[in-house]
């Protein structure tokens, strides 16, 4: 099979093309990684306020293990008009084994982070807002750690006396998020479906279990991402190590982006499951290496060829 120089060039533009397509579905303005700050004290695509440290080799920790904190990290730009998922690494600790609180929530909302009584955050809220709280307060029968949901209209309290229970649309147990190891939660949003998931991989697993589907979701017209923390009496570090966004097709769509193992404190996620954007570009360039050897061993035969016709 004979390969010209002009096919070999258009292949290679081919596959560059391909390779800049599998980047662009990572959101590089929804990802945090260390070293976390990347402008003086700032980060370009994030802010942060209350109580938040950022250690560049340790975390992003929203509280400490201290006594009435509340901190939070917002997105400086919306997410995007399309589908998304979003994957972040979070631990929830302290050195009491019987009394902590209070818990670590993530908002798709249109306010940007504000210090506030909901985990941290502002209240009467207008989007979606998922409460990992670890304590029960006044939900008798209900155990706790436990994931809820609520939708904020912009003027509903959320209800503060009995751990959201006025407010809950969906929820899930959540029994083994505190402890040592680090955990993944995993949130897609399907814009055409209306749908938005979120699934929890407890404490080093590589194993996501779905927490909840909602259906009839729609996110305001101007969307940001927020993660909040507070304690109160009782106290607990709730710590975000790294979180990675990406445009997904559908909420069925498992090409999780990956997060480096070197960054990955105490999972063998990455370990387990690489990332379709690398393995897709490097395919790309192999196949282009491939032909071009192929392209290249053609045109010598077919000089040959001319030369020895040259000569008869």
């Amino acid at each position: 099979m004979f390969f010209s120089v002009k096919n070999v060039f258009l292949l290679g533009i081919f596959g560059f093309v391909l390779g800049a397509l599998a980047e662009t579905s990572h959101l590089e303005r929804l990802s945090l990684e260390a070293p976390y700050i990347n402008h003086g004290m700032r980060n370009l695509w994030w802010e942060y306020g209350g109580s938040t440290v950022i250690d560049r080799k340790n975390g992003i920790f929203l509280t400490q293990d201290v006594q009435n904190q509340q901190g939070w990290i917002s997105t400086r730009l919306p997410t995007p008009s399309s589908s998304f998922e979003v994957l972040f690494q979070f631990r929830i600790n302290s050195e009491s084994t019987s009394l902590f609180g209070d818990g670590l929530a993530f908002f798709l909302a249109a306010e940007r982070a504000k210090p506030g009584p909901v985990f941290g955050f502002t209240d009467k809220f207008n989007g979606y807002g998922i409460f990992i709280d670890t304590y029960n307060n006044h939900r008798p029968g209900t155990l706790f750690p436990r994931v809820i949901v609520m939708k904020g209209d912009g003027h509903t309290p959320y209800d503060y006396e009995n751990d959201g229970k006025a407010n809950e649309i969906a929820s899930c147990s959540a029994l083994n998020v505190r402890g040592n190891d680090y955990n993944l939660g995993k949130l897609k949003y399907d814009k055409n479906a209306k749908k938005l998931r979120f699934e929890i991989a407890y404490q080093g697993s590589s194993s996501f279990i779905k927490c909840f589907d909602l259906n009839e979701v729609e996110l305001p017209l101007t969307t940001f991402m927020s993660f909040s923390a507070h304690t109160g009496d009782l106290s607990e570090s709730h710590e975000i190590a790294s979180i990675l966004s990406r445009t997904i097709t559908d909420i069925d769509d498992e090409g999780t982006p990956e997060i480096p193992a070197e960054e990955l404190k105490g999972t063998t996620y990455g370990q387990k499951k690489g990332s379709f954007k690398k393995r897709l570009i490097i395919l790309l360039l192999s196949l282009i290496v491939i032909f071009s050897i192929f392209a290249l061993r053609s045109y010598q035969v077919q000089q040959e060829k001319n030369r020895r016709t040259t000569v008869l």
